[in-house]
């Protein structure tokens, strides 16, 4: 064993030591702790700790609530006080422009979270064997394909847990998913909007038995009930076929103002109260434009609540159920400039005929494609919003933009409280030369 003090934060929210001048990265340890630890990992240059004991603990260390938060992974910041949580994500934001944007300019507060606890509106849990060899949801012990069965998720919303729980004892004698014979259960998704709830079970190629389907319509609040197929092995959680089973096909939601409806592989934030102070910080930053795009624009949300800021929005979108839904949410909310084009963002935006001045994106954490980047750096677009749920992939996005765009604010957010994760809104304009 070897002891050490945590100097600093990880960005996946653990303490980072440092030994023979070597990066040594420790989980559910936090900055100034001393702690004990041995090494589970080396490579050249860094090194992966686990912690045996804390021998002085940090003001800022909470007793976690979760019994399984340390196994299950999903929560990387449940042993820690709610500020200083805040106040990590604000210096990851900061580390992460400075390191690989070289921005070192004034960062805004975080936006708090009024919710840090039980403010998930979705989950997508994989299924598996509890000690008894009944069918239950959990998740993957932190780097391992070891499954942990979820008795209770503190951050998911109260609804969704309760479901949850029964459709477990629905389905507790089905069998999980085989990979040689495609059949059986592999994932349950649920989602949550105004208390209502939509259920989808991500099977292979057998059908959910009607006493399931029945048991599960009779549980309160769900109104919604799907199946999706899927047999092959790439890391989309739905197959390519969707059964409808029960209720309503799309699960209805309203946003301030306006009424959205979802269909089952259409994505929302994870955390609605914070999505709406998001959308209409947004709309807030938003100039009054001839045309705005938004790119990856989901159900369309954004493009509603800033379609008031222009003559023309168009959203651009690659799932198709999401453009669906999109234009659905339009025409039901009787905004008639606003369009939505089903394709790949950088292909899409390239070739439009109409000229954007106002550009909104929302990518995956994997960032912009360098397509994109290339079509924005030679598009006519004055102002850009760029909408990140990854610090690095922002960082290194905006240097290449930096050729022609000047960050005017950096607006944290705390979506995923518990978690490492941090939701940014950057406004840029374009530089005059």
């Amino acid at each position: 064993m070897t002891k050490a003090t945590i100097k600093k934060w990880g960005i996946n929210g653990e303490g980072i030591a440092y030994v023979n001048r070597k990066c040594i990265f420790i989980p559910g340890t936090l900055p100034q702790e001393q702690v004990e630890f041995h090494i589970v990992e080396e490579k050249e240059k860094y090194g992966m700790g686990k912690v045996d004991k804390i021998l002085v603990e940090s003001k800022d260390r909470r007793h976690e609530i979760c019994k399984d938060w340390d196994t299950c992974g999903g929560c990387s910041l449940m042993c820690v006080q709610y500020k200083a949580q805040c106040r990590m994500k604000e210096e990851i934001v900061k580390e992460s422009l400075a390191k690989y944007a070289n921005y070192r300019n004034k960062i805004k507060h975080i936006i708090k979270n009024p919710d840090p606890l039980a403010y998930r509106n979705s989950c997508k849990l994989p299924f598996g064997y509890d000690k008894d060899h009944k069918l239950c949801t959990g998740m993957y012990k932190r780097d391992s394909n070891e499954f942990v069965k979820m008795d209770r998720c503190f951050t998911h919303a109260k609804q969704i847990e309760n479901v949850r729980i029964e459709i477990e004892k629905i389905v507790q004698d089905e069998k999980l998913y085989d990979k040689k014979l495609k059949r059986g259960y592999r994932t349950l998704v649920l989602k949550e909007f105004d208390g209502k709830i939509q259920v989808i079970f991500v099977t292979g190629n057998n059908a959910v038995p009607k006493r399931i389907v029945d048991a599960c319509s009779e549980i309160e609040n769900v109104v919604s009930i799907w199946q999706s197929v899927k047999t092959d092995t790439n890391v989309e959680i739905f197959g390519d076929v969707m059964i409808h089973l029960y209720g309503t096909k799309c699960i209805e939601m309203t946003l301030k103002d306006y009424s959205l409806s979802l269909l089952p592989k259409s994505f929302f934030q994870l955390n609605t109260k914070q999505a709406i102070q998001m959308y209409e910080y947004v709309r807030e930053i938003t100039p009054q434009s001839k045309c705005i795009v938004e790119a990856y624009s989901g159900i369309g949300a954004i493009s509603l609540f800033v379609h008031d800021k222009a003559k023309q929005v168009i959203g651009i979108e690659y799932i198709k159920d999401a453009v669906e839904n999109a234009k659905e949410n339009a025409i039901k909310n009787k905004i008639d400039n606003v369009s939505f084009v089903q394709g790949d963002a950088a292909e899409i935006f390239n070739k439009m005929n109409t000229k954007a001045d106002t550009l909104i994106v929302d990518p995956p954490r994997t960032g912009l494609k360098e397509k994109m980047i290339r079509s924005i750096l030679h598009s006519n677009v004055k102002t850009m919003i760029y909408i990140s749920c990854n610090p690095s992939t922002l960082a290194k996005d905006l240097k290449d933009l930096s050729k022609k765009y000047y960050i005017n604010s950096v607006q944290p957010f705390d979506l995923f409280s518990q978690t490492s994760h941090v939701e940014c809104v950057v406004l840029l304009t374009k530089v005059h030369k």
